[in-house]
């Protein structure tokens, strides 16, 4: 028997939505630049240039992140950690018998927690991308399939293949 909880970000835009906005944006901002740079304030599209140049790559990091993903899989024996992103896939797995779902307070008043499987000295960080809401909701569903250290309740439930696509 086995539990999949399948997590990826919520990422509403599409390619085809930021090559919009992105149009627009550099369309209106550079009407407004020209307007200055005939007033003799040539300084200006410089800078309209940066500023086009750092929306596009934030806009680009972020459909980029469409690709992450990471699948949880308990099984009798194993917790299995997959994390897809675009630079490969790297897999984590723990003796379930030793492993222990921790969710660790922020460092600093506006960072948010971290959703943490450790077992035996290693420590691997589960749904980065979730919102605090989601996270503590993951874990508390995790601490029930994985269990505490030296317990490992019955898989039952839900099924063999639980699958969610963004939200835990």
């Amino acid at each position: 028997m086995e539990q999949r909880i399948e997590l990826a970000p919520n990422c509403s835009l599409t390619p085809a939505s930021a090559a919009l906005f992105f149009a627009s944006i550099c369309a209106f901002s550079l009407a407004v630049s020209l307007v200055f740079v005939v007033r003799g304030f040539w300084p200006v599209l410089p800078f309209w240039a940066l500023e086009m140049l750092a929306l596009g790559l934030a806009l680009n990091s972020g459909l980029k992140r469409r690709f992450c993903t990471q699948t949880v899989l308990v099984t009798d024996s194993m917790v299995s950690l997959v994390t897809r992103s675009p630079g490969g896939e790297a897999t984590q797995e723990f003796a379930r018998h030793w492993a222990k779902v921790r969710l660790r307070g922020a460092q600093a008043k506006r960072h948010p927690s971290r959703l943490m499987i450790e077992s035996r000295g290693k420590a691997v960080e589960v749904g980065s991308f979730l919102t605090e809401e989601e996270r503590r909701r993951l874990a508390a569903r995790l601490r029930t399939v994985v269990g505490g250290m030296n317990e490992s309740p019955p898989l039952q439930g839900r099924g063999l293949n639980d699958q969610r696509s963004d939200s835990p």
